[in-house]
């Protein structure tokens, strides 16, 4: 356990320092720009959640096979990870940045935005979305660090690029007064920086996952794999977004009062979910190294400590937030709608956040493992649950609380099919799969 909790605390931390950004960042919008800039921020969330999470897929899947490598001792196929990785990062992250950039405003139009925040919303989504060729390439290099052990430096270069990234907000958005517009700047120049640091560090390794530039391209032996686990993880995250691009349609029915109230809830509860974030990818890249290396007693004794390590943890975090909630929204907002709004968002969503994180490092176990489709079939029913619980519920208790229900009914669906599927399984889990 000590392993698990050593490897884990610069992820964690590193995800708590990244939420701390956008609870600070969305603070500076709301109380230099107003509550409609903070509404035109929340209404664009899902929208860059489901553009990024396709492309942060792959990232996964090359972390998965660094780590498969690495535990291996098969040096020559880490170092084709590592530069397939780039390669496809590079690609990935070009294309769906000119992609989002495009369809902004029809994405935001065909949501249902309110057309008092729509062209702020508009104009913070296109200049947002010039971030994902960076992010892409952060992620993809944190994920090769990781998968090789390393969770220190991917912490330090994150913390940089945040205290960097608020400095700019606060010049930008409060000294500048450039609105919105000068918070997405601050965001893309902060990832840039974080991209160059982590692929220095890559380039300046002596270690077999030495990045050279001149290398980076695209290794079919490797590329078939990563694409293999990366492709379901996207598209898995994709679904998860298009799914909730249908719930905040609906949420912006309630007016821009819910929809600057949801982001401030969302802010918050972020802090619970980057803990969930990071507890799963401490359980994938400890398990896939030890499936690598075929240690199944070591990889089951692990999964089960990460588990009940990550409810006690959760349970903890969620009662805090619960507990101090009115305070904190205070920061974003005195707005009493607002507040109400964010209240009960965060009432119905972070206590069952625990079921969430079992269910997530369950995923990860099994994508570890080179498991990939089932993770992405149960994400698409958990996506249809969602969108099922609005049509056929929602209509008889045209309720915001009804609404935000959707999250915890589709956590205890997958939770419940993750349950059924490792039960009949056993120890196969833990067998290597590609």
């Amino acid at each position: 356990m000590k392993n698990v909790v050593r490897f884990a605390s610069p992820l964690l931390l590193m995800n708590l320092i990244f939420q701390l950004y956008c609870v600070l960042d969305l603070i500076i919008v709301s109380n230099f720009c107003g509550t409609d800039a903070m509404a035109a921020v929340g209404a664009t969330v899902y929208i860059s959640q489901m553009i990024s999470g396709l492309a942060l897929g792959l990232a996964t899947g090359c972390s998965v096979i660094t780590a498969q490598a690495w535990g291996a001792g098969n040096y020559d196929r880490l170092y084709k990870t590592v530069h397939s990785g780039y390669a496809t990062a590079f690609l990935v992250g070009t294309v769906l940045s000119a992609a989002g950039i495009l369809l902004a405003r029809p994405m935001l139009t065909f949501m249902g935005t309110p057309a008092d925040v729509l062209a702020d919303a508009t104009s913070y989504l296109r200049v947002y979305l010039i971030s994902i060729l960076p992010v892409l390439v952060y992620n993809m290099g944190a994920g090769i660090l990781r998968g090789v052990g390393d969770t220190r430096h991917p912490f330090l270069f994150m913390t940089i690029a945040v205290i960097f990234n608020l400095g700019l907000s606060f010049l930008f958005v409060g000294v500048f007064k450039w609105g919105i517009i000068g918070a997405a700047y601050a965001y893309v120049i902060a990832q840039f920086l974080s991209a160059v640091l982590v692929t220095a560090s890559l380039m300046m390794s002596h270690e077999p996952f030495r990045l050279f530039l001149r290398d980076i391209g695209f290794h079919k032996d490797v590329l078939q794999p990563t694409i293999k686990l990366g492709v379901p993880a996207g598209l898995q995250s994709c679904v998860m977004s298009l799914s909730n691009v249908f719930v905040q349609s609906n949420i912006n029915k309630f007016g821009k009062q819910a929809i600057a109230g949801l982001a401030a809830a969302g802010r918050l509860d972020g802090f619970v979910f980057v803990i969930i974030n990071g507890l799963a990818l401490t359980a994938m890249s400890f398990m896939s190294a030890n499936i690598g290396a075929q240690k199944k007693e070591r990889a089951k004794k692990g999964l089960i400590r990460i588990i009940l390590f990550s409810i006690a943890v959760v349970f903890v975090h969620a009662v805090i937030l619960l507990l101090f909630r009115y305070p904190l929204l205070r920061l974003f907002s005195d707005d009493h709608e607002v507040m109400r709004y964010a209240s009960t968002a965060m009432f119905y969503v972070l206590i069952p956040y625990v079921l969430f994180a079992i269910t997530e490092i369950l995923g990860g176990t099994l994508r570890s493992a080179g498991q990939s489709v089932l993770p992405m079939v149960i994400t698409i029913g958990m996506s249809g649950v969602r969108v099922v619980w609005i049509l056929a519920v929602l209509p008889f208790f045209r309720t915001f609380d009804v609404l935000v229900m959707n999250y915890s009914v589709s956590w205890v669906f997958a939770l419940i099919v993750y349950l059924v599927y490792f039960k009949r399984q056993g120890d196969r889990i833990f067998e290597r799969q590609m």
